[in-house]
């Protein structure tokens, strides 16, 4: 009976651990540590709402174990990590003017934050240039600020959002960027989309500051608004509100430990539920924990033929899901084929009509993919960059087998983040350039249509690799 006991207690578990993924929008257990028995440990998380504030004190808790509210307990708030990209406009396109007041406003910021933020400063114009790494020490964040120049005609904002979140990507904890500009950008191969689709993947706000009667701040506004930051205008006070709002709104998760002693030593699995009420906001959520074993219970998993019984019931759980994934793959072929033989004869004759013509035109377009066609024979060809990064360029196709990617092993190369590093090729079959997608991460795409497999190329066929642009020109064989 033991035995049996033990069995269903692992299934027990199994169905448990799927009723984790279930959490609550605003509690979820992450962890329960039985380690330490009788003191036991959860860890989990409180899904913070937008522009709310909360704190995490023990009166907004409530603990149920076996359906027995536990009144001795303790609630701690765990540290998160935050994380800050100030970024700074260093072009002249600002007046010194606005320039001054700008780094002003980035410094005091930095000098009002009470909280234990960790700071990296970027600055950009013609380039983007980090100041430093992530740091916590505000005087060197502020020094740097300091030695900020003005310099370079050109304003890369773009490229330097999208620095800042990738780099904050790289870290756990709430993030957010403080951008300081006029709103202008010139010369960026990122575009907006870009750094709002990698902030919105990844959490990062980006709270703005425009100095007053700035003439793009409706274009700042929007990326701010829709990365769930704000636009800021360079006015008395700005400091404040921005030192408030990154308090308010830099959370959106607060990790807490709960710790309680058990009175319960039985070996079973026993659900432990968490309740958070914290004015209007109400959640739960239930984690499970098997407590200490006593002796002879223990003494089950070490014996040999439980072991064996254990691994039976395994492999007949596995033999059985692939007994139902067969059963339905084959039930949904009778129930085609039922239906096929019910349709009226002239129906099927249509669709029968209808394969025969598709498998026709399938080996006509084999044959055509082989074939040395006049439209596709060219004594000598080229391809010229359409838009990239070079726009203009122009590649000779003199070898057999040209390679095209980011790598600078390719026999051509594209400076374009969304070029993988080996994209595409294209090989020489007798007088016929062939395309190749050499599995990319974006596809390739001729004419607008992606590559499934190769295809000969015609004069001024346009290849997409990445957001750049290229277009096959040849001089054709004259027959």
């Amino acid at each position: 009976q033991q035995k049996y006991a033990a069995i269903v207690t692992i299934c027990v578990v199994l169905f448990s651990a799927c009723g984790m993924l279930f959490a609550g929008p605003i509690v979820s257990i992450e962890h329960v540590d039985a380690a330490p028995f009788p003191e036991i440990t959860i860890q989990g998380v409180i899904h913070k709402p937008e522009g709310i504030q909360l704190t995490l004190d023990r009166e907004y808790f409530t603990l149920v174990e076996d359906g027995t509210s536990i009144k001795d307990f303790t609630v701690k708030a765990l540290d998160v990590d935050r994380y800050i990209a100030v970024c700074i406009d260093s072009s002249k396109s600002l007046s010194k003017k606005n320039f001054l007041k700008l780094k002003k406003i980035a410094i005091n910021i930095i000098k009002k934050s009470t909280e234990q933020y960790t700071i990296m400063v970027y600055r950009f114009n013609d380039e983007v240039i980090p100041l430093g790494t992530f740091s916590k020490n505000t005087d060197n964040d502020t020094e740097s600020i300091e030695s900020i120049q003005q310099h370079g005609k050109r304003t890369k904002l773009y490229n330097c959002l999208f620095t800042a979140t990738e780099e904050l990507a790289r870290h756990d904890g709430g993030k957010a960027i403080i951008l300081l500009t006029d709103g202008k950008d010139e010369g960026s191969f990122m575009f907006p989309d870009d750094v709002v689709s990698n902030a919105r993947e990844h959490a990062i706000p980006i709270y703005t500051i425009v100095p007053e009667r700035c003439s793009k701040a409706a274009a700042v506004s929007r990326l701010s608004k829709i990365t769930k930051g704000k636009l800021f205008v360079a006015t008395a006070g700005v400091e404040d509100a921005v030192v408030n709002i990154l308090k308010t709104r830099m959370i959106h998760g607060i990790p807490f430990a709960i710790t309680f002693k058990t009175k319960k030593h039985d070996g079973a699995i026993h659900p432990i539920e968490v309740q958070f009420k914290h004015g209007t906001l109400q959640d739960n959520d239930t984690g499970y924990a098997q407590y200490s074993f006593s002796k002879n219970t223990y003494a089950i998993h070490t014996d040999l033929p439980f072991v064996v019984l254990a691994g039976i019931v395994v492999l007949l759980v596995i033999a059985l899901v692939i007994v139902m994934l067969v059963f339905i793959n084959k039930w949904k072929q009778i129930v085609e084929l039922i239906s096929m033989q019910r349709m009226p004869q002239p129906v099927q004759r249509y669709y029968s009509k209808l394969y025969e013509k598709d498998e026709a035109l399938k080996k006509e377009t084999d044959t055509l993919l082989l074939a040395t066609s006049p439209e596709f024979s060219y004594t000598q060809a080229w391809l010229v960059e359409k838009s990239g990064p070079e726009t203009g360029k122009k590649f000779p196709l003199v070898w057999d087998e040209v390679t095209i990617g980011r790598d600078k092993e390719n026999a051509i190369v594209i400076n374009d983040e969304a070029v993988s590093l080996k994209h595409a090729k294209i090989k020489k079959v007798g007088n016929t350039y062939y395309l190749f997608d050499c599995a990319s991460d974006n596809g390739t795409y001729l004419n607008n249509k992606k590559l499934l497999r190769p295809k000969p190329l015609s004069d001024w066929d346009e290849i997409q690799i990445g957001r750049t642009t290229i277009l096959f020109r040849g001089t054709k064989i004259k027959h």
